[in-house]
């Protein structure tokens, strides 16, 4: 049985430790690694942690100086040994079924990556993901996939073999770690399969990340500015066959950015340079008139030209 490492990087999540971690020692596939990084957690977590160790034997703890989740993350990538990886939120849980079918999916289909459905998990209720399909996808057209589907970028809803995480780490000192990473991951496979059965639960919590206030709006402005850039320029080195829809995306991407960061002068300043850099690209290469009118007035007028391109123009390559 090919060994399956289980990443859980843990940090203020006392409450919810515990199921979290029931989950994962009851899972029908049993030969496990699973790393918990305590991220210097202040309340109960190592405690915790360390509870468990003496319950489970496939269980390693990582204390390490706060870092972070990717630096969480990427400390317990350095010491996983097996042959499949999955990242798990510690405030999260999952089917007991989730490995199994993961690993299934994978072996069955002869695929590196596999991505099942989820559930989103409220305090009063939960509700299904959507979009999801029974489908295998080449690395490219899985990657193309990206720029219609957020759920691409996603890492806890998916197992990965491990050669596609060679070289691939997370990149830290951001508020979202997933866009950083996944698709590098895509890049390296060669086929990805998904099916459409919810294995996953996300907690949606007020004092998580991703339902943060305004303290955490421009560094997230900040984050997509960087990720949208770094994606764009890797992705079209692999396929330079997907320049046109990936130049697309990011100037009409560019165009929202500018409306977002007015008021903000240093961030102002961050879209506009990066305008400037891909400039070219977008005014001389593969890209439809009114996007390159659209995105020439971006610098122009900022309240009306920072409109989004209509919506026929946005289905320009669907």
């Amino acid at each position: 049985m090919e060994l399956v490492s289980m990443i859980i990087p843990v940090y203020g999540v006392e409450a919810y430790l515990e199921e979290c971690l029931d989950t994962v020692l009851d899972q029908t596939y049993k030969n496990l690694e699973i790393i918990l990084v305590d991220d210097e957690s202040k309340d109960r977590c190592p405690e915790i942690c360390d509870q468990y160790v003496q319950k489970d034997v496939r269980i390693k703890v990582i204390h390490q100086k706060n870092g972070g989740a990717a630096n969480a993350r990427n400390h317990g990538l350095d010491i996983a040994t097996g042959e499949y990886i999955c990242f798990i939120d510690s405030d999260d849980k999952i089917e007991l079924d989730y490995v199994e079918k993961l690993l299934d999916a994978i072996k069955e289909n002869q695929a590196d990556i596999a991505v099942c459905s989820f559930k989103q998990w409220y305090k009063e209720h939960t509700e299904n993901s959507t979009g999801f399909e029974n489908k295998e996808y080449s690395s490219k057209d899985y990657i193309r996939k990206f720029l219609s589907d957020w759920t691409c970028g996603l890492i806890w809803n998916k197992m990965f073999h491990k050669k596609t995480l060679e070289g691939v780490r997370f990149e830290e000192g951001h508020k979202i770690d997933d866009e950083f990473f996944t698709y590098q991951t895509i890049l390296k496979a060669e086929k990805v399969i998904i099916f459409d059965e919810p294995l996953y639960w996300y907690r949606m919590r007020k004092s998580g990340v991703m339902l943060s206030g305004t303290q955490y709006q421009a560094q997230m402005l900040r984050d997509r500015l960087s990720y949208m850039t770094k994606r764009y320029e890797m992705v079209v080195a692999k396929y330079p066959d997907l320049k046109a829809e990936y130049l697309y995306n990011l100037a009409d991407n560019l165009i929202s950015f500018t409306r977002q960061a007015q008021g903000t002068k240093d961030l102002e300043e961050d879209v506009k340079r990066i305008k400037k850099k891909y400039w070219n690209q977008i005014m001389f290469g593969p890209v439809p008139v009114k996007m390159k009118y659209s995105f020439s007035r971006s610098f122009l007028d900022k309240t009306k030209a920072c409109m989004n391109v209509n919506e026929g123009e946005k289905n320009y390559f669907e």
